[in-house]
């Protein structure tokens, strides 16, 4: 019973439907709004923050202006920030288009793009949004944006996707590059979608690669392995050198099953020569699409490493413990249909596994594995549930260790947690993970809160900490950062 339930959990982490900083949804009360920040450079190395604001049009007030019409307005303030100082402000009032009437259902959402000029540097973005009719509708938070386009190298703007790509007929706001672009909603692309399109800009090759040629890769792989989800879909282009060079083009996705995924892009000089790699994280549902059973069974196991492990048992445990590092079509494949494979088909697949992730030597892949496995087993195993499927080892067996851990098993005003550090973890910097025992158990801390792309996120986790404390103490407090001292605060923020 237990570990259904952690299995079912873990599930539930994989496709939730994510807030990530490179297209962020905020909402507070009734306001909700989709706010974009990506750094581009303009022809003479200007760097810029091209800022997208997208308000959702139902979740505003209408008010009567002077010509007896009915709109909406929104104030946006964005404080760009270095070491507590400002270095810009935008601040406005987004308006909607006019109707008759004030009723919110059925009103269009309204957007507006703003590009911002700032030097080189790390920033910290201090977003606040209000209904200018509404002054109790409003939603603030904190980003930070890295300016990063060095003079003496080959550099990138992050890669963008979009929702669709077609040639833009009039002069729209999401027109960009001679298409009409409308951007992907918090990194999410819908079973409806079957092209994803995504455009990256390239800086100074022409300056520090001279009259040369560039190549590019353009492949998706999968968040969890990072291999190729589809090998045979690769975009090979061969580019001149210039001042800024575009990429521009679109993934077939029509056959990729849902998941958490990464869009990557290699870049190379004329002698094939890395010269970078950028990626971004999206989600993908697409849940016709199954791993077919099939595909293994003529996967010869005669005289592998697995031929001999025939315990039915054994195998499936096997089998179950790969569920950190596999992708979501596996994670479905082992939660709702392993039980009927025979035990050679068990077999099969778990050879296939490691021989995609190994091709030279899947036993040892396996082999390595599987000292992880063991390490999480006395580190956060019990008689209840095997050390991988908690939330602990399932995050250290997918991410590997922490650079750092801070422990707080005993506070009098929280529940007891942890902090894990990663200082740089899937093309993310300073990630961060708050694991916490919410039924005082002792040792089956449940994932609470992370910062990275793909994982479950909870603004609201040092509330959790706190209120859930005093409801298990039969008490109340409806301010529970009464409580808050600074050593959580200082764990996330310095640690």
């Amino acid at each position: 019973m237990h570990i259904r339930f952690n299995m079912q959990k873990m599930k539930r982490i994989t496709l939730l439907f994510m807030l990530v900083c490179a297209f962020a949804a905020a909402s507070a009360q009734g306001l909700k709004a989709f706010i974009s920040h990506k750094a581009y450079c303009s022809n003479n190395m200007q760097p810029y923050i091209e800022f997208t604001f997208i308000v959702g049009g139902n979740t505003v007030k209408y008010v009567q202006n002077d010509q007896k019409k009915y709109e909406a307005g929104v104030e946006i303030q964005v404080d760009m920030m270095q070491s507590d100082s400002l270095v810009k402000r935008l601040h406005y009032i987004l308006s909607s288009d006019v109707f008759e009437d004030s009723v919110r259902v059925g009103k269009p959402d309204f957007a507006d793009i703003q590009n911002i000029p700032l030097p080189r540097g790390e920033y910290f973005l201090y977003f606040y949004m209000r209904d200018v009719n509404a002054d109790s509708n409003k939603i603030s938070y904190i980003d930070k944006i890295d300016i990063d386009f060095p003079e003496d190298r080959v550099s990138t703007s992050k890669i963008s996707l979009f929702r669709s790509m077609t040639s833009a007929k009039t002069n729209g706001l999401f027109v960009k590059y001679g298409y009409e672009l409308p951007p992907l909603y918090s990194s999410f692309v819908s079973s409806s979608q079957y092209t994803l399109p995504f455009a990256v800009e390239i800086y100074n090759s022409a300056k520090v690669l001279g009259d040369s040629k560039l190549k590019a890769e353009c492949y998706i792989e999968y968040a969890e392995s990072h291999l190729a989800a589809d090998p045979n879909n690769v975009i090979k282009m061969e580019l001149p050198t210039k001042d800024v060079v575009l990429v521009l083009n679109e993934f077939n996705v029509f056959n990729l099953p849902s998941g958490n995924y990464f869009a990557v892009m290699l870049l190379k000089d004329s002698r094939d020569s890395l010269l970078l790699v950028d990626k971004v994280f999206f989600q993908r549902s697409n849940p016709s699409v199954k791993l077919n059973v099939d595909d293994y069974t003529l996967t010869d196991i005669q005289g592998t490493f697995v031929e001999y492990d025939t315990n039915r048992k054994v195998m499936i445990d096997m089998v179950k413990c790969l569920y950190p590092v596999s992708n979501y079509a596996e994670r479905e494949f082992y939660q709702n249909r392993m039980k009927d494979l025979t035990t050679q088909q068990l077999q099969q697949f778990f050879y296939s596994f490691w021989l995609k992730r190994n091709p030279t030597n899947p036993e040892s892949a396996w082999l390595n594995y599987k000292k992880r496995v063991d390490e999480v087993e006395k580190l956060y195993g019990s008689k209840q549930v095997r050390g991988y499927l908690t939330d602990r080892g399932r995050v250290y067996l997918q991410y590997g260790k922490p650079n750092e851990i801070s422990e707080v098993p005993s506070d009098p005003v929280t529940l007891p947690y942890e902090i894990w550090h990663y200082y740089y973890l899937n093309s993310q910097s300073n990630v961060k993970f708050v694991f916490y025992d919410p039924v005082l158990t002792g040792k089956d801390y449940e994932l609470l809160h992370s910062n990275l792309y793909g994982e479950v996120q909870n603004p609201n986790w040092k509330m959790y900490l706190v209120r859930n404390l005093e409801i298990q103490q039969g008490l109340y407090n409806p301010n529970p950062t009464d409580y808050w001292g600074n050593e959580m605060n200082d764990y996330w923020k310095y640690h």
